[in-house]
């Protein structure tokens, strides 16, 4: 590369802002302890426990599935997943950091169902319930 077009690329504002950008970020560190106050040093995945329903349930037409979630800095998502797809995309928050959704179970056929809730944090880190089987009779 000839003197000319390095001394373009050397003052160009475009990179003078990049090392400027990159030097503010890159210079000042977590602002806070880990997993506090920044996203680039949250260590902490969210945690998620089962509410309702319980292990064994036998749900005839429809059942309110609750799961409490928590994370140190935010939940972003709880989803619901029946028999491995994923049903509800978001969870409705009904009480702080208790997530809940109507499930009309008459509208599947009858039979065991495993339930699985997974949370995300502002992160994208996850945590998930362990599967609970429940049986669907009508």
């Amino acid at each position: 590369m000839n003197s000319v077009k390095m001394k373009k690329i050397l003052t160009s504002p475009a990179v003078w802002g990049a090392l400027a950008l990159l030097s503010m970020v890159a210079c000042q560190g977590p602002a806070g302890p880990d997993g506090k106050d920044s996203l680039l040093t949250d260590s902490l995945p969210p945690q998620i426990e089962w509410i309702l329903p319980d292990p064994g349930a036998i749900i005839d037409d429809s059942i309110t599935v609750q799961v409490q979630a928590t994370d140190n800095i935010g939940v972003y998502r709880v989803s619901i997943f029946i028999a491995g797809f994923e049903y509800a995309a978001v969870l409705t928050d009904t009480v702080k950091h208790v997530y809940s959704y109507f499930w009309e179970s008459i509208r599947f056929p009858e039979g065991p169902y495993p339930l699985m809730c997974r949370v995300w944090d502002d992160s994208r880190q996850t945590g998930t319930t362990p599967v609970r089987v429940v049986q669907v009779a009508h």
